[in-house]
């Protein structure tokens, strides 16, 4: 009875969601023709749907997963900038159905069905997610076969699938490759740290197993944690290079062996195209050279202190206590992205040229206007830090937070242009591994998001700015 009320109330949910963005969606679509890159997604997309398969604009520097989508429209529907449109809205209302499927997996004990919902519809409403579900981009549809691929990953039972939907997701975007590494270094770490512990690493205790002991397929509860730390990462790597991985192999299973296999073959069919096409990068590659730009590390900081507000404010007091706990790590923060922001701070053209993102209103207004502002932050971001820490420290391990830290160097800290949509992806791996959050935080989550939707979509539809190139009036977006 519990599952059907919780179909019920996600059903219900999804459908009210649906009318309420579909009114969103329509007064966007009387309002303008075509935003900012729609200008050649748009032409890409009605080709492909009219099933012209050999015409590529070279401005695209994506694969074509979007417009492979967007294919499907031709077969029942006019190719039409509404109907490419539309194929995002129906994305988000299946990103809702991911995100509920994925918390309500992670708080499995958890039997308050609309805390679950709730806290899906507003990480489907994460206002600059929200927004490119009303307009032709790649970056919903990317969200969608990300969330699949996860929710797959968590119960590793469909192994087909979970090839196709990680494949899927690189189609959409080439960058989500390195949240795919994630998951199979999450696995990998695991394993590796487990098995040491399993057979008994000397680096620990002076307790060892024999090689055959029927434990290696089991849990020893005595020396495994539910969370790792570095240590335990040094142990791990100190006993393997002595047993040459021996006991690895010993307590693999078939199925992890699969999994890691399956997740190989995406990786390594991602490395033999970055090979054979010279770059990440398909058609325009002058616009997106690699380049590195750690402060892109601190900007999402500021993403997080934005998006993430209730959490911080819940913890401001824990953050503060852990903060004066952690002074000489505080110290150094300072120090270090003093030096960090001195140095490597780049400012892209299109940044300080492309009045039509809110990133160019606020780099201009602050960064751009005040000559110590990269220092006058500084303070902020250390906060932002441990705010992130103290989020995430009382039910994440090491096996998680390593693949990720590098992962997010991998993904931010080589690009030169600043783009909102560039942090979705790893702030949405955040917010779901943030500890089992109060009803209060959550009902502050969704109003905030309520809001700062509703101030984005009425800068969007009051505030027009005009381009000499282009015959129509431009709108401001995320």
């Amino acid at each position: 009875m519990g599952l059907a009320n919780y179909h019920l109330l996600l059903f219900g949910q999804v459908i009210s969601y649906f009318l309420a963005s579909k009114l969103i969606f329509d007064k966007v679509n009387e309002t303008i023709n075509i935003v900012i890159d729609e200008y050649f997604h748009i032409p890409q997309g009605i080709a492909y749907c009219n099933g012209n398969y050999s015409y590529w604009d070279p401005k695209i520097t994506t694969l074509p997963g979007l417009y492979l989508v967007s294919s499907v429209v031709g077969t029942y529907f006019k190719c039409n900038t509404y109907n490419l449109r539309f194929v995002n809205l129906i994305a988000s209302c299946v990103n809702l159905v991911l995100f509920s499927s994925i918390l309500r997996f992670v708080y499995f004990s958890d039997r308050n069905h609309m805390k679950i919902i709730l806290q899906a519809v507003s990480l489907t409403i994460l206002p600059p997610l929200y927004f490119f579900s009303h307009v032709y981009y790649t970056d919903v549809l990317s969200v969608t076969f990300l969330l699949l691929f996860s929710r797959l990953c968590l119960t590793n039972r469909y192994i087909f699938m979970i090839l196709i939907s990680g494949v899927s997701s690189i189609m959409m975007r080439q960058t989500n490759v390195v949240w795919i590494a994630m998951v199979f270094g999450h696995k990998l770490l695991d394993l590796l740290i487990k098995s040491s512990r399993v057979f008994g690493n000397q680096y620990i205790n002076d307790v060892r197993l024999s090689k055959r002991s029927l434990i290696a397929k089991d849990v020893d509860k005595s020396k495994l944690k539910r969370y790792y730390g570095l240590k335990d990462v040094y142990f791990a790597a100190k006993y393997h290079l002595s047993t040459g991985l021996t006991t690895f192999f010993k307590f693999l299973t078939f199925h992890d062996a699969t999994i890691l296999f399956t997740h190989l073959m995406i990786l390594s069919g991602f490395v033999a195209f970055v090979y054979y096409n010279g770059s990440i990068v398909v058609g325009d590659k002058t616009a997106h050279e690699a380049t590195l730009h750690l402060p892109q590390l601190l900007y999402f900081l500021l993403f997080y202190g934005v998006f993430g507000l209730p959490y911080v404010v819940n913890r401001l007091k824990s953050t503060l206590k852990l903060m004066y706990r952690q002074k000489i790590l505080v110290l150094l923060s300072i120090l270090v992205f003093i030096l960090t922001v001195h140095f490597n701070t780049l400012v892209h053209p299109y940044l300080v040229a492309d009045n039509r993102h809110f990133t160019f209103y606020v780099w201009n207004r602050w960064f751009g206007k005040y000559e110590n502002a990269i220092y006058l932050t500084v303070p902020v971001y250390v906060f932002l830090l441990f705010s992130i820490y103290d989020n995430l420290r009382e039910q994440n391990c090491i096996s998680f937070l390593l693949p990720y830290t590098i992962c997010l160097v991998l993904s931010l800290a080589l690009q030169k242009l600043i783009e909102i949509r560039y942090f979705l992806v790893p702030y949405i791996v955040l917010r779901l591994r943030f500890a089992r959050p109060s009803h209060m935080v959550i009902l502050s989550e969704f109003l905030w998001y309520i809001l700062i939707n509703a101030a984005a979509f009425h800068v969007f539809f009051n505030k027009e700015v005009m381009w000499k190139d282009f015959d129509y009036v431009q709108r401001i977006i995320w």
